[in-house]
């Protein structure tokens, strides 16, 4: 948990109305506050110096599934296992990944975590057509709809994608679902040369193949560093089929091909890997046509704090994580070559000793867009009380 949190109170609203007054108590009050779903990343942002109210969505699960028009409204405390489970009954799903179990709607949208199936569907900010959100002023504000043609007021979903939790509450949300594919299956290969990995990625970039995951693995040591290219591809039998055969010849005889188990577990580890032990987690992004430098970087970081790190990321995209392991002291000098790079855009902390969090500022610099984010925290936050001062604004 938090610091702080330990000795905060707790509300549980039932309903968006309740979590409406909520907020405008804590507002008037001036209480530290700070919104949790499932609590699996309450140790994530700054650490706060107090937390006097913890506002737990757990009631919040409510699912309203429009299956005729491939859409449905989720509670933000709704998590993405149950709301699978519940979309998969029309055959259809919320196709977002998260390396938590109880992971919920709000905190995924908050957060706009992702994993590879971002390649082919986009973040959670790519998916939300409409919001619901409770302000500190008591207001609940609906902005879009419930239908992929109406857009109105579209922009407010992406503004609270990714502020963690700083602007107002998510008390539900209206996402594009998909069908679910009917067979899929995995292509995974070894490297030990970051060049010979990036010319595959190369290749099957510049290919007519529809991917639906398209990533890499990299595990960095003092003895050795090891690559694996992970390409997933999902339709009907007999064109999953056709593709694996083509991404595997692209790939290399030495392939490997894995379906049903296999693949299910070999995506899950992608996924999970940079959240074992208890190193420092990172979160970055580059442009894809650097992949290559940005490996090499990584590399040559590792030489330098001599601590194991290991990085999972979407090659499509540009973006990835990065867990640092070994003592505070080298996670700090590590992470601080990582924000000297300018190959390398957006480094966050996300996950980090206390120790590390007092020595550097855990979002970096803000940069130009510093002043019209203060600017929109003011109006929505006046009070500044939501998340306790542990997001970026």
């Amino acid at each position: 948990m938090a610091a702080g949190s330990a000795t905060a109170e707790i509300v549980t609203p039932a309903d968006g109305p309740q979590l409406a007054a909520a907020l405008h108590a804590a507002a008037t009050e001036r209480k530290a506050t700070v919104i949790s779903g499932g609590g699996t990343k309450i140790d994530w942002g700054r650490t706060a110096s107090r937390i006097d109210l913890v506002i737990r969505t757990s009631k919040l699960t409510h699912v309203t599934h429009r299956f005729g028009d491939l859409t449905a409204t989720i509670g933000a405390g709704a998590t993405l296992l149950d709301v699978n489970r519940e979309l998969a009954q029309h055959g259809q799903w919320l196709p977002i990944d998260s390396a938590f179990d109880g992971a919920t709607i709000g905190g995924i949208i908050a957060t706009n975590d992702a994993g590879p199936l971002r390649h082919f569907f986009g973040t959670a900010r790519d998916r939300v057509l409409g919001v619901t959100l409770a302000m500190t002023d008591g207001r609940l504000v609906k902005a879009g709809g419930t239908v992929v043609k109406n857009v109105a007021g579209y922009d407010l979903g992406r503004l609270v994608s990714g502020s963690f939790g700083t602007l107002a509450a998510i008390e539900s949300a209206t996402f594009k679902v998909a069908p679910l594919p009917a067979v899929s299956g995995s292509v995974r290969i070894r490297f030990v040369s970051r060049e010979a990995l990036h010319q595959r990625a190369q290749a099957l970039a510049e290919s007519p193949l529809e991917l639906m995951a398209f990533d890499v693995h990299a595990a960095f040591t003092r003895d050795e560093a090891v690559y694996h290219l992970l390409v997933r591809v999902a339709s009907t039998p007999v064109a999953t089929a056709t593709q694996l055969e083509a991404a595997r010849a692209m790939t290399g005889t030495d392939a490997d091909v894995l379906c049903d188990g296999e693949e299910a577990e070999l995506w899950r580890n992608q996924v999970r890997d940079p959240w074992t032990g208890t190193g420092a987690v990172v979160r970055l992004s580059w442009r894809p046509a650097d992949l290559s430098s940005v490996l090499a970087l990584l590399q040559d970081m590792q030489h330098r704090v001599e601590v194991p790190i290991v990085m999972t990321g979407r090659i499509g995209t540009g973006a990835g994580t990065v867990r640092i392991d070994g003592a505070a002291p080298a996670q700090v000098a590590a992470i601080q070559q990582l924000r000297s790079a300018s190959l390398l855009g957006n480094v966050v902390v996300l996950r980090a000793d206390p120790v590390v969090k007092d020595t550097i500022d855990v979002w970096g610099p803000m940069g130009s867009s510093a002043r019209v984010m203060d600017a929109i925290k003011r109006k929505l936050d006046p009070a500044g009380i939501l998340n306790a001062g542990r997001g970026p604004i």
